[in-house]
């Protein structure tokens, strides 16, 4: 699950070394005053969080600092996902963490849930697809989607089963 974690961080990576600053910044009518750039941000965080909670055996995807400089510069975020590349490589996707969260709109409901790196790493996986094709509907609303292949922001399961699809 390592590779396929660095597989999708390298599209990301690809999409990046394409993007100039205007269309990082773009802020596409569906991306609900969003940019595309802080979709990255929002995805690299994720994954940075993963990395991070690993060593002190909590995870909190709430405790997300928001680093603008991610979401404005693409060199910056390239250099974010090999800081996370190099991280990934030391998990033990068996360990076993603590995952907190809030799932109140107020801020008072903290809870604690035991989990492993492997299934936070799939989370991540997910998460990051699930933003790809929101970043793709940005891109298209730039007319830029040129920029990703049609399997960008598509879930493995959804490639598969078209691949299928198609071979019969």
């Amino acid at each position: 699950m390592i590779e396929t974690a660095k597989t999708n961080l390298y599209q990301l990576k690809s999409l990046l070394e394409k993007l100039s600053f205007e269309e990082y910044t773009a802020q596409p009518k569906v991306l609900s005053g969003a940019t595309i750039g802080d979709h990255f941000r929002h995805i690299l965080e994720f994954y940075l969080l993963l990395v991070y909670g690993s060593s002190k055996g909590t995870i909190c995807y709430d405790h997300r600092q928001r680093d603008q400089q991610v979401a404005l510069d693409t060199s910056f975020a390239i250099k974010t996902i090999q800081h996370i590349s190099t991280g990934l490589k030391t998990l033990d996707l068996n360990q076993t963490v603590s995952m907190e969260a809030d799932y109140s709109g107020e801020g008072i409901q903290e809870n604690k849930l035991i989990t492993s790196l492997g299934r936070e790493l799939a989370y991540c996986i997910e998460h990051s697809i699930h933003h790809q094709a929101i970043i793709k509907a940005g891109l298209i609303a730039i007319e830029r989607n040129h920029l990703v292949d049609d399997q960008f922001g598509l879930a493995y399961s959804t490639i598969r089963y078209r691949n299928r699809s198609c071979a019969q």
